[in-house]
């Protein structure tokens, strides 16, 4: 990422902790990615010149600038998927000022209506429901050699999630301490 985007993140996730502090309810919070989680994606989809994206839960937008940016790199696009109209809003207004959102499919809505038609796919970030991962996970299409990280894995106990994901036939799969968790999988070359 640039130091640009970088800046916006740090803005993002300041605010973001703000909501929480305050205890606002979690309808009302944005629920970002870490600073830290955004710069390992972006690193991550950037150097499998990832050109097929998919965000599965882009609150306000920390990980729509990071794998934005990794779409830009590649010269790929990313589809963000959101269900929450303001968060993905505030999103459009930070890709619109970061001159990202020509990188960016912006989808208002529920992924489950999505994801049979996407794909194939390079590189995914489940980021959402926590009870919607397996069933995401298991309707999405990769392509040889694509990744699919998933976060919260240990702030949330993800065990069944993991076990599912590992169970896959053929894929790679190992959970990384980074922010929350991430668990990121590689499906067979």
């Amino acid at each position: 990422m640039d130091e640009i985007s970088r800046e916006k993140v740090g803005l993002l996730w300041r605010r973001k902790l703000e909501q929480d502090a305050a205890g606002l309810p979690l309808a009302e919070r944005h629920r970002n990615l870490e600073p830290d989680s955004a710069e390992f994606i972006c690193s991550l989809a950037a150097g499998l010149r990832a050109r097929r994206l998919i965000e599965i839960g882009g609150s306000s937008g920390i990980s729509t600038i990071a794998l934005a940016n990794a779409a830009r790199a590649a010269g790929g696009r990313l589809t963000s998927i959101e269900i929450e109209p303001q968060r993905q809003a505030d999103a459009r207004r930070t890709l619109a000022a970061l001159g990202l959102d020509g990188y960016v499919d912006f989808i208002l809505g529920d992924a489950t209506r999505v994801l049979p038609s996407a794909g194939p796919l390079d590189f995914v970030l489940i980021d959402c429901e926590k009870d919607d991962y397996i069933r995401f996970f298991d309707m999405l299409r990769m392509n040889a050699g694509g990744v699919v990280v998933a976060d919260n894995i240990v702030s949330h106990a993800l065990a069944d999630y993991v076990a599912h994901v590992r169970a896959h036939p053929g894929v790679e799969s190992m959970t990384l301490p980074i922010g929350k968790g991430l668990e990121v999988t590689r499906f067979p070359a």
